[in-house]
């Protein structure tokens, strides 16, 4: 890991640290839809859109695009969510990290660099607006190129945020994540994040796919 260096951002990095955080998003579509297929509504759904045609009216080949129906309703159902939570992140804060986080006390944003001078990873903080208490730091925009994970990049840019938290005098270390992520929720429990809360989608779509926020909270001051 010493080969990889993480720095504040510059400006310089904007256009791949966009990509970095819009390919990440995206990349949770076919996770989303996976898990939605293992829901057993989803099943009873299915079962029911393919028996009715064939038994009301005796096409298989109806029945048959029915199931294709809901499964495409299923992945575009997935696909809706995070591509329009990417949206929403760059025409908000990333669409001026310098001023949004660089230049506002309490907050910052980091990026890795590989040992080719690339930018593989980015990670932010930011003052919580979480349920949960004062003086906690919220961890933002996590992402790491995909050709570069399984390299401990994920939890380096976490170390770095903690100790930027701890040097704040910060109780704690918030985060907002969905269930979706299995291998960010087993990151995070490693490194000693603690599950707080647990919210469910509100959108038909969403809930069709069961999207589920989970909140975690690292304690500074027991860690």
């Amino acid at each position: 890991m010493s080969t990889y260096n993480v720095r504040l951002y510059q400006d310089s990095d904007f256009l791949a640290v966009r990509r970095i955080f819009t390919h990440g998003c995206h990349g949770h579509t076919a996770a989303a839809f996976y898990k939605a297929l293992k829901l057993p509504h989803n099943w009873l759904l299915l079962l029911v859109v393919f028996l009715l045609p064939l038994v009301t009216i005796g096409s298989i080949l109806l029945s048959i695009l029915d199931v294709v129906i809901v499964l495409l309703m299923l992945w575009l159902s997935g696909r809706e969510f995070f591509h329009s939570y990417a949206k929403h992140a760059l025409l908000d804060d990333l669409k001026d990290i310098t001023r949004y986080y660089l230049q506002r006390e309490g907050y910052c944003f980091w990026v890795v660099e590989s040992p080719a001078g690339e930018v593989v990873g980015m990670v932010a903080a930011a003052i919580s607006h979480l349920p949960g208490g004062e003086k906690h730091i919220e961890l933002k925009r996590m992402s790491v190129a995909r050709t570069h994970r399984g390299k401990g990049i994920a939890k380096l840019l976490c170390r770095t945020l903690i100790n930027f938290a701890r040097k704040s005098e910060c109780e704690a270390v918030v985060l907002s994540t969905t269930t979706v992520q299995d291998d960010a929720l087993r990151l995070y429990e490693r490194i000693g994040f603690r599950h707080a809360h647990t919210t469910y989608a509100t959108k038909f779509t969403e809930r069709l796919v069961r999207i589920t926020y989970v909140i975690y909270k690292y304690d500074i001051l027991k860690s």
